[in-house]
């Protein structure tokens, strides 16, 4: 049973900057933002900070277009429903209301035929607080934010400060460090200098509030499986 997520991505200082820049993007912006695993708090080391916002911004603009979905040049489509955009756009207030600072984005877009169509930009908050809404609740569209860390131990407590263990992802050429920091994230799933990678032999799932339980790979078989004990006497005798 999975039930949603808030999934970081960790950014350390000595990670390739311009292949975090891209893989995070993808993490929060493929399919508008509606993936449970979605990527949508991204953690950077504050000596690159800037930089990588500046280079997130430049990136969101020149690859995130927002179009049809029939349109083969269109990366955003719509949002799945009227209720779900408008709940992005609620969130969007909300960021707004608490003081992140809209970097990008933050308002709803008419590209449809006669205006229809529940389009929104693509919207990236940067200084984020732990103690904001948009920080920590799931809001399941291209909305991300963007909050700065000082070193390890403080990267792994803003990964943990949600509710939600889904997925997490860590970028660094320490190899050393990129396990040890896996091992102390609260989360179902890690991807190392990667994201949103599957494979149907990997187990799928959660912890926290994040779900129970296990799909795929062989704990997924779990699921279909009855465990039974059989005690057998081999001779004691009362």
């Amino acid at each position: 049973l999975e039930t949603g997520g808030k999934s970081p991505l960790l950014v350390f200082d000595d990670a390739d900057i311009e292949q975090a820049v891209r893989w995070s993007h993808m993490g929060i912006m493929s399919n508008q933002g509606q993936i449970c695993t979605a990527t949508s708090r991204i953690i950077v080391q504050a000596s690159i900070y800037d930089d990588f916002i500046k280079r997130f911004v430049e990136t969101l603009k020149a690859v995130s277009k927002v179009g049809s979905q029939w349109d083969k040049d269109t990366y955003q489509g719509p949002q799945v429903s009227k209720v779900q955009y408008e709940k992005v756009l609620e969130y969007i207030d909300i960021g707004k209301a608490e003081g992140a600072n809209l970097a990008a984005g933050g308002t709803p877009l008419s590209i449809g035929g006669k205006g229809k169509g529940f389009f929104v930009a693509p919207t990236v908050f940067t200084n984020v607080t732990t103690k904001m809404r948009v920080w920590g609740e799931e809001i399941f569209g291209p909305v991300v934010v963007i909050a700065s860390f000082k070193d390890e131990e403080d990267a792994v407590g803003l990964a943990n400060s949600t509710q939600y263990g889904l997925g997490a992802a860590v970028f660094t050429q320490n190899v050393e460090r990129a396990h040890r920091v896996a091992s102390e994230i609260e989360a179902g799933m890690v991807w190392i200098n990667s994201t949103q990678d599957s494979d149907p032999r990997v187990p799928f799932g959660g912890v926290k509030q994040s779900g129970i339980g296990r799909e795929l790979g062989e704990a997924g078989l779990e699921a279909y499986s009855q465990i039974k004990s059989v005690h057998v006497n081999m001779g004691t005798k009362l």
